[in-house]
């Protein structure tokens, strides 16, 4: 089991600036979260912190029972898609999905032929196979996604990160690629942990969902109890609101106009 645990932390900066709060969240083996919140309510911070890129300056992260603390990010065993797709434009998608799996040493470098079967099952899985050979630049931006999420999983990761992954695409490709990340994780498995701020996302995407705002949990619940039963003023201003904002927008273009409705 690989289950992802916070523990009374919080960030400080060296200006007194207090990022997270005493967070306190569990995150189940297998499980989707979305930590979802506006700008600046600590939610990629928090992400960072359980990455290794961030230090913790007070409490615990655990991942699968074992303190992380003060382990470097590359001993984690975490995969991280990032807003940017942060490919090497000079390398093929081929290369680009394989990078981390040939610069691994010792017992942890797999065999040329065990890359293969990894790339193999990769290109397949997200529809790469055809692009294999091409540079970053020949690619849309939902293939370019695809080889960012591509490259995360082929090391099978014991957790996923994704912070603010989509935000680069459009409407329409944004959509797509939510289904995709949807279907990869029920097919994988694999425990996630997925930074966004767009309440539609965290909705259709998450098991639950870890509301934040200025460093502090709100509410950690299934999305739709977090939208039936918000826990307090800011989760049903942040979530309920927008969302029936949303639904009465939609009813509104769909009602039939006056003169259409005394034809």
């Amino acid at each position: 089991m690989v289950s992802v645990e916070f523990t009374n932390v919080h960030k400080r900066y060296e200006d007194g600036f207090e990022a997270v709060k005493g967070l306190n969240l569990t995150v189940e083996d297998g499980e989707f979260l979305v930590l979802l919140g506006p700008s600046g309510c600590g939610k990629s911070t928090t992400l960072r912190m359980l990455a290794g890129l961030e230090e913790i300056t007070d409490g615990t992260v655990t991942i699968g029972g074992v303190t992380v603390n003060h382990l470097p990010a590359g001993a984690r065993g975490l995969g991280m898609v990032f807003q940017s797709y942060a490919l090497y434009p000079h390398m093929s998608v081929r290369d680009n999905l394989t990078f981390g799996l040939r610069m691994a040493k010792g017992e942890d470098r797999l065999s040329d032929q065990a890359i293969a079967e990894r790339v193999k099952e990769a290109a397949s899985m997200l529809e790469l196979e055809e692009h294999l050979d091409k540079k970053p630049k020949e690619l849309s931006g939902g293939q370019r996604q695809r080889v960012a999420l591509g490259r995360a999983l082929i090391r099978r990761p014991k957790v996923l990160l994704m912070d603010e992954p989509l935000s680069n695409l459009d409407a329409e490709l944004r959509h797509q690629m939510r289904n995709e990340i949807r279907r990869l994780h029920d097919e994988l498995g694999t425990t996630t942990i997925y930074v966004t701020h767009d309440q539609i996302e965290a909705m259709t995407l998450a098991d639950r969902v870890a509301i934040l705002d200025q460093g502090v949990l709100q509410q950690h619940a299934p999305p739709l109890e977090a939208y039936q039963q918000p826990a307090n003023d800011f989760v049903k201003s942040f979530l309920c609101r927008h969302l029936d904002d949303l639904v009465e927008t939609a009813n509104t273009l769909l009602r039939p106009s006056t003169k259409e409705e005394g034809a």
